[in-house]
Order: C-alpha cells, then sequence, then structure tokens
C-alpha cells in the first residue's frame, strides 16, 4: 500500500528544504541533509517526496505560486498598468530583504538550471511570468505603454534586480549600514527610471 503523506510534515520538509536549498542550491544540498534538518529518517523523507527533484519541485511551486499571487494581487489592487508595472518594482525591492531564501533560491536556478533544463517537465514560474508580460500587453492595447517587447522589457527588469542581489553580500561588506540603505533605496529609483524611460509613454 502507498504511504499516505501527512501534511504537516510535508509543509515542514518544505520549509526546511527552501532554506536549505537557498544556502547550498540543489546540487549542494543532500537528502541526508534534508533528513538530519528535520530528525527523521532517510526513508520517511522519500515516503514524501520520493526523490530530492520532488522535493526541489515542491520547493519551486510554493515559491512560484507565492509570487503569482503577489502580481494578481497587484492587478487587482490597481486597475492602471502604470500603477501596477511601478508597483511590482516596489515589490522586487520589497522582497529582496524580506525574502532572502526566494531570492537565493531563484539565483541559484539560474545558474543551475541550464544543466537540467532539457529534462525539465514544468516550469513552474511560467504563470509568474505570463502575468507580468500580460501587465505590459494590457498597457499596450490601452495606449500607456511604448510597443517594446513584453517578454525581454520583463527579462530586463528581472535581470537588472537580480544582477544587484547578487552583489548584495559583497556590497554589504564594502559600506556601512547607512550607505548600504542608500544603495538599495537608489536601486529602486534606478528601475523606476529605467521603467519610465523605457516603457512609458510621454
Amino acid at each position: 500500500m502507498k504511504p499516505q503523506k501527512t501534511p504537516a510534515t510535508a509543509e515542514k520538509l518544505i520549509e526546511i528544504a527552501e532554506s536549505l536549498f537557498a544556502e547550498k542550491g540543489f546540487y549542494g544540498t543532500s537528502i541526508r541533509d534534508l533528513a538530519d534538518s528535520i530528525a527523521i529518517a532517510k526513508s520517511s523523507l522519500l515516503h514524501h517526496f520520493h526523490t530530492k527533484e520532488n522535493l526541489y519541485g515542491a520547493v519551486l511551486k510554493k515559491l512560484a505560486d507565492e509570487m503569482t499571487e503577489e502580481v494578481k494581487a497587484v492587478q487587482k489592487q490597481f486597475p492602471n498598468e502604470k500603477k501596477q508595472i511601478f508597483e511590482f518594482v516596489q515589490l522586487l525591492c520589497n522582497n529582496s530583504e524580506k525574502k532572502p531564501n526566494r531570492e537565493n533560491i531563484i539565483l541559484r536556478e539560474l545558474l543551475d538550471n541550464p544543466k537540467r533544463a532539457e529534462k525539465a517537465k514544468k516550469w513552474f514560474f511560467i504563470d509568474y511570468f505570463k502575468g507580468l508580460t500580460d501587465i505590459i500587453k494590457s498597457g499596450q492595447s490601452n495606449g500607456v505603454f511604448k510597443p517594446v517587447s513584453p517578454e525581454i522589457f520583463i527579462l530586463q527588469l528581472l535581470g537588472a534586480h537580480r544582477y544587484l542581489i547578487i552583489s548584495l553580500p559583497t556590497v554589504k561588506q564594502f559600506f556601512d549600514e547607512k550607505i548600504y540603505r542608500q544603495v538599495l533605496k537608489d536601486h529602486h529609483a534606478e528601475l523606476e527610471t529605467f521603467v519610465r524611460e523605457r516603457l512609458i509613454k510621454k
């Protein structure tokens, strides 16, 4: 008989796995690391998720679902596409500090994914990416955004943000807290300038 999942345990595993994958990446985290962190046997962990890949997929799905819901909330709260995209920039900057595990996993996934991309059966962030490009397309249809490629624009926006996130641990060592905070503030302003100049119609 196939073992039944215990929701609380499965949720705890995903929570612990998120921290470990953020710290060590997919390839640096072993089943033993995961089992030891929650104080269960490897066999018990595998009863829940069968493979490390399945557990990693559950973590990615959790993050992707959260991010997709955030985009939907922005679209629902702000009916104007211009306000939506600027609110999304604010969200990006806020999450870089409030949700470091998420940011680290995404960055590691961007670096590690080429090794697994051809074998990937599901792209968990498709709905998130589509939600963002839909904002651009809607704004273009309503005449407030320039005729840029929605996909390229979003990739450039996310790429500019991720590049700063990669550098944050080093930047934090270079400067005192006051300057570090100013760097984050200036980064937010630079992203808004990028949006304003590249996307918004005058």
